[in-house]
């Protein structure tokens, strides 16, 4: 059952591995309790921050949060929070549903360096439901809704203070989780959606004279997801299980490292994505839009083949500003589209020295002799960096970009093409900017410069192909460049 553990890490449903039946009974509930305490420690039950009752055919799980967050000891008052309650009900051996229609409201009151913070988070028309199924392949299936996320906080600073206003609507998570096809651990999907986002944050004015400063920006639709695949599920939840055993010894228990060493390669691949639509910004003397702000992350776990991702696409960014001279809005970036990814071989290697370092897991860094030979493990897994086909854009200049750069024989080398359309009209402006801005006139010559290393390419656009040998020197279409060497 290699989800086991998957449901009490994401569900808080650590029973899952207990025999327990409808109809709920004591014996049940307090096997669901063992399940939470080898999870996050015996305090929890002993301190009375979980507590699980029978209740017809089901279990009702009630988290008392404010005592979990006085054991950390803050200030009296600087928290507080309304216990957690939800239902697990067995529908069949290994199988739960569950729900709950309520979350607490969390209000906190706390000193700082300079003042005092103090807020309020309270989330109406919250629902929770979730089906897991250990016998199933698709064995986890769960939905978090919330209607409406309201946020007020009070900064009180002896500077300057401020009140800001937070409101998140139409809040959606979807987790789906499945055995991975390889049968080595599962995979994860998750989506999430927000239908609107508001913030106001309202300052006194600088010089404590006239109308205070407010500061609003609105989202129309937030969208993201991410997708794991072969998380070591149950190897992890077993790592953790033995850490919470042994949190009080006073030495590191002798199979720590043996029972990390197998969550390795802790997941196969991650990916994550997130987009943010119609965002507008208004302040004083400032206002600004953006159609389309997105993200991508990739990552992969420490598996021998690695690799790393993130990409970046703005689409049509735009502001206004008096404070701003005429010119700036004409160089500014209206759109981006950026992608680089980083592969290479080795990592499970590296991972393995790691691991077999005296000093892995103490206060001391990984020995000199280990880190040199990750290096040399890493470098000799032919590190490579590949740009590819993207975009930056201004009112006047269009340029794209591709390429990489590798290290293959210990040495790096680089190829990337660069072409551009505008490019006269950007340096008109930048040579008539330059005529009351003698600032200007070092990035005008640039231009000036690059624009002569060009050659036209068969639609007219102008293209740099730049070449970095393993030597070290460096050529634009051919015509080497001064390097200092």
């Amino acid at each position: 059952m290699h989800a086991r553990w998957l449901s009490s890490a994401f569900l808080l449903i650590a029973a899952s591995s207990a025999g327990v039946a409808a109809p709920a009974t004591s014996e049940g509930a307090k096997a669901i309790e063992q399940g939470y305490a080898d999870f996050f420690s015996k305090a929890v039950i002993d301190k009375g921050i979980v507590s699980v009752a029978p209740d017809g055919e089901d279990y009702v799980v009630a988290w008392d949060l404010q005592k979990a967050l006085d054991l950390a000891g803050p200030p009296k008052g600087a928290l507080r929070i309304e216990r957690f309650s939800y239902t697990l009900t067995p529908v069949g051996e290994g199988s739960w549903t569950v729900k709950a229609d309520r979350f607490p409201n969390l209000a906190f009151d706390a000193p700082t360096d300079k003042g005092n913070v103090a807020g309020t988070f309270n989330l109406s028309g919250f629902h929770l439901e979730t089906a897991y199924d250990a016998a199933q392949v698709n064995f986890l299936r769960s939905l978090v809704a919330v209607d409406l996320l309201a946020g007020k906080f009070h900064i009180a600073d002896v500077a300057r203070g401020a009140d800001i206003d937070l409101a998140e609507s139409g809040i959606s998570v979807e987790t789906r989780a499945k055995t991975s096809d390889s049968g080595a651990g599962v995979d994860v999907a998750l989506a999430q959606s927000v239908k609107s986002l508001t913030e106001t944050v309202l300052a006194p004015p600088p010089n404590g004279q006239g109308a205070p400063v407010k500061v609003t920006y609105n989202v129309d639709g937030v969208v993201g997801g991410a997708a794991i695949t072969g998380l070591r599920a149950r190897e992890i939840g077993d790592f953790w299980k033995y850490v919470v055993a042994h949190v009080e010894d006073a030495d590191a228990p002798p199979e720590w490292k043996q029972r990390l060493r197998a969550t390795l390669p802790v997941w196969n691949n991650l990916q994550a994505n997130a987009e943010i639509h119609d965002l507008t910004l208004q302040m004083p003397m400032v206002d600004a839009t953006l159609k389309t702000l997105g993200e991508t992350i990739g990552l992969s776990g420490f598996v021998a083949d690695g690799a790393a991702e993130i990409g970046v696409k703005i689409d049509e960014l735009a502001f206004k500003s008096p404070l701003l001279p005429s010119w700036a809005e004409q160089l500014s970036p209206a759109s981006l589209s950026l992608d680089l990814r980083v592969t290479g071989t080795g990592l499970d290697q590296a991972a393995e020295l790691a691991l077999d370092d005296p000093n892995f897991g103490g206060k001391a860094d990984l020995s000199p002799e280990t880190q040199d030979k990750i290096g040399q493990i890493l470098l000799a897994g032919r590190p490579k960096i590949a740009l590819s086909p993207g975009r930056l854009t201004t009112p006047l200049l269009d340029l794209a970009f591709e390429g990489e750069a590798s290290v293959d024989t210990g040495a790096p080398s680089a190829r990337f093409t660069f072409s551009a359309d505008g490019l006269d009209k950007t340096i008109a402006l930048l040579e008539d900017i330059a005529k009351t801005e003698p600032d200007l006139q070092t990035a005008a010559l640039g231009v000036t410069f690059l624009k002569g290393l060009a050659t036209a390419g068969p639609d007219g656009r102008l293209v740099w192909k730049v070449e970095v040998t393993e030597a070290g020197e460096v050529s634009v279409n051919g015509t080497p460049l001064p390097t200092g060497k």
